[in-house]
């Protein structure tokens, strides 16, 4: 038995999908299959901020006011607070003025739970609902904030596979996503990732952006990767991988060697 937790059974399990920027097929295994998205689904919500932004609706220098306190979607949900093991140290302080670029740079480059939290209060779980479909996802979803427990406990998940990952993804890069503004800044969030499992099997120095989620039993990546530098160079691929059930050494050890896999593949067929 591997590594259980509230979203894992245990069984160890791997799902991946390897295209090129074009959306075409490289290499996969199960790439249908779900998972427990963790933070992958932040993914989602910032490019519904960005469509939102736009549009007129928001704009990244408005100023938000940092919280941790936020309503479940629960039916009739009570507010909750976030627990301090689960915050992002890196924001200010409850009460203090944050603007809306540095809440989504956080939400992506540090994964920070709070940060999502407020930016998903901005545009709401119907707009992420719609960023996934404007991606072409058909099986991810994120219907209530982070750490909403009471949330959870009514039936409320986040969702998602390596083959929708790997679409919100080649969306972003692409320009389908957003404006080309947008797009931009975006790239640029995803190329400042922290985390970023998917990068330990690149070479030294290859330009890459990634969104990373992991929670116990549960770790996944996904990444573009441009070996040539250029984002509409024809090298340019996405690699999505979800896992479940592994311990945290070995899924990153995991993670690393299906990045190496995809580079080696990319370069076997140029």
């Amino acid at each position: 038995m591997g590594q259980q937790g509230a979203e894992s059974d245990g069984v160890p399990v791997v799902s991946f999908q390897v295209t090129d920027r074009g959306g075409r097929v490289l290499a996969e295994r199960e790439p249908d299959r779900q998972f427990y998205a963790a933070s992958t689904v932040k993914l989602a919500v910032l490019v519904a901020a960005m469509r939102a932004v736009d549009d007129g609706t928001l704009s990244l220098d408005q100023e938000l006011t940092s919280t941790r306190r936020f309503v479940s979607a629960a039916p009739g949900g009570n507010e909750f607070t976030m627990e301090e093991e689960s915050l992002d140290p890196g924001m200010p302080v409850e009460g203090s003025p944050i603007s809306l670029r540095d809440v989504l740079w956080r939400m992506v480059a540090v994964s920070s739970n709070e940060a999502t939290n407020m930016a998903v209060r901005r545009v709401g779980l119907d707009a992420v609902a719609e960023a996934f479909a404007l991606c072409g996802t058909d099986r991810s979803m994120m219907q209530r904030l982070i750490y909403d427990l009471e949330g959870r406990d009514a039936g409320l998940t986040h969702l998602v596979t390596a083959r929708d990952l790997a679409a919100v993804m080649r969306a972003i890069v692409s320009g389908l996503a957003a404006s080309p503004k947008s797009t931009g800044v975006m790239v640029s969030m995803l190329e400042a990732q922290q985390i970023a499992y998917l990068g330990a099997g690149l070479p030294e120095g290859t330009r890459f952006g990634s969104k990373s989620g992991w929670v116990q039993g549960i770790q996944h990546d996904v990444a573009f990767v441009a070996p040539s530098g250029d984002l509409d160079g024809a090298d340019t691929y996405v690699v999505a991988v979800c896992t479940r059930g592994y311990a945290e050494a070995e899924a990153t050890e995991l993670l690393a060697a299906v990045s190496r896999l995809a580079w080696d593949l990319i370069g076997d067929a140029s």
